[in-house]
């Protein structure tokens, strides 16, 4: 008679180990994937660290070494230029788009997903239309009507433009609208009014949604660079990413520029995009997942 050989005890959990951990071949391979793809993203990132804490002259080298990293070029980004008055107009200016555009989203998106009013589906239409229109076609007119305001090189000129977003009002509709609506009855036969039902019902709900809409806009605003360029022209209302271009300033023919200096700044300039992004990460996805299914 034939015997089948049965695994030990220790085999047997061995091998249950191995499936739970999920050590299966597709496994690996999905782990050896999202590593390259990982080396992919944060290689750029280390390039740039690298190069930063570098010597000017080590990074021309022919046999370029960065050892030993100092932390010299940093100084030199914050004082060489007016840098720390461009990180402060940048605080301020994404600051309060970041603000302002995720309030009006919310206040729009609620409107759109609840509200029972004529046109609702063809003003929703409209916005959703905008996506549609590329923002260079935007730039001229925009810049016409300010400086018929006499509004150029101000913090207004800064923000107004992108207090309203047709992305932030579609995703956050889509998301409002699989909040069930018998939370909102629930919620009105206690003796709520709209208002309480949108802060206290809608909003607590919402908000991995809202943290993503947050998160796009700081960092959408925080790298625009076209706008502040046409808009600006005296270094008290410049941003970090006109800032940018003045440290790679021309010294000559021929002369090579000074990476170290402009791979500190542009550290200095990541800085508050990772920490958004650590604060925003747990909301984030959730937010995205369950929007895109709605």
């Amino acid at each position: 008679m034939a015997t089948t050989d049965i695994p030990s005890g220790d085999a047997r959990v061995q091998q249950t180990l191995r499936t739970r951990r999920g050590w299966s071949p597709a496994g690996v391979a999905r782990a050896l994937f999202l590593g390259l793809l990982a080396l992919v993203v944060l290689y750029p990132l280390w390039n740039i660290l690298a190069i930063s804490l570098a010597d000017r002259s080590s990074v021309i080298a022919t046999d370029r070494t960065l050892w030993p990293p100092t932390g010299d070029a940093y100084a030199r980004a914050w004082f060489n230029v007016p840098f720390p008055r461009y990180f402060l107009n940048s605080l301020i200016v994404t600051g309060v788009v970041t603000i302002g555009n995720t309030l009006t989203a919310v206040l729009a998106a609620y409107a759109f997903a609840r509200a029972e009013f004529r046109g609702r589906e063809f003003l929703f239409l409209l916005i959703v239309g905008t996506l549609m229109i590329p923002s260079h076609v935007t730039l001229i007119p925009n810049y016409l009507t300010f400086a018929r305001w006499h509004m150029l090189d101000t913090h207004v000129a800064l923000i107004l433009p992108f207090l309203a977003s047709g992305f932030s009002v579609f995703f956050l509709r889509q998301f409002m609208r699989g909040i069930p609506a018998s939370l909102d009855e629930a919620a009105r036969m206690d003796g709520a009014g709209t208002w309480m039902i949108l802060w206290t019902i809608i909003v607590p709900l919402s908000w991995p949604a809202i943290a993503v809409v947050a998160l796009f806009t700081f960092m959408g605003n925080w790298n625009e660079f076209v706008w502040p360029l046409l808009t600006t022209s005296s270094e008290d209302m410049r941003t970090v990413q006109i800032g940018l271009r003045y440290l790679l300033r021309d010294e000559g023919e021929g002369a090579t520029p000074d990476w170290p200096l402009v791979m500190a700044g542009t550290m200095i300039t990541l800085l508050p995009l990772l920490v958004a992004y650590l604060f925003a990460e747990r909301h984030m996805i959730r937010g995205i997942t369950m929007g895109s299914f709605r």
